[in-house]
């Protein structure tokens, strides 16, 4: 058996290897060993307003530091300190690009891609300036703006030219003459 049974109320920091000698074992059941489990250890009450102690470092532990920060006494085993960034704000401008560019390209209002995309330049100046977040966003909606803007503006040059074109076939074929 690889455990070793302890008495009750002992703490043990060893290894859960039995001894190794029969005579270790044996030493363990004795009558001895029972008596001085069966006594429980004289325990005197704390006083009530006694002075307090205050906890030292463990040895060995030094100072804990994390970034910038000022160092943190640690004792013992205690947690790490946990530091959290505030996070940037994202560049509302650069929302207003991107939706708006999604929005001219979906609707035909190719006016408003034109507006993206000077709230997209506005947008890429401040962040650059400001240390905000949201560039992916404002550089979309340029492209997205851009896009929208020339699909837009060469699919209504086509379709009012076809209208045009038919327009004209029209007048011609009524005023022509067929021999």
């Amino acid at each position: 058996m690889d455990t070793r049974v302890l008495p009750i109320g002992c703490t043990y920091t060893g290894s859960n290897r039995a001894p190794a000698t029969p005579a270790a074992r044996a030493q363990m059941h004795t009558p001895a060993a029972r008596a001085q489990v069966a006594a429980p250890a004289a325990h005197t009450p704390a006083p009530v307003h006694g002075p307090v102690s205050v906890p030292t470092p463990a040895p060995g532990i030094g100072p804990v530091t994390y970034g910038n920060a000022a160092p943190v006494a640690s004792y013992g085993n205690a947690a790490p300190v946990v530091v959290y960034r505030q996070v940037a704000p994202t560049n509302s401008s650069a929302i207003v690009a991107l939706v708006l560019s999604v929005i001219s390209f979906i609707s035909s209002a190719f006016f408003l891609g034109f507006i993206a995309i000077i709230f997209g330049h506005i947008a890429r100046r401040q962040i650059k300036r400001r240390g905000e977040r949201g560039n992916g966003m404002a550089v979309a909606g340029l492209w997205v703006g851009y896009l929208s803007m020339i699909f837009w503006i060469v699919f209504w040059l086509v379709y009012l030219g076809i209208i045009a074109l038919v327009m004209g076939f029209a007048i011609a074929a009524e005023t022509g003459t067929i021999s």
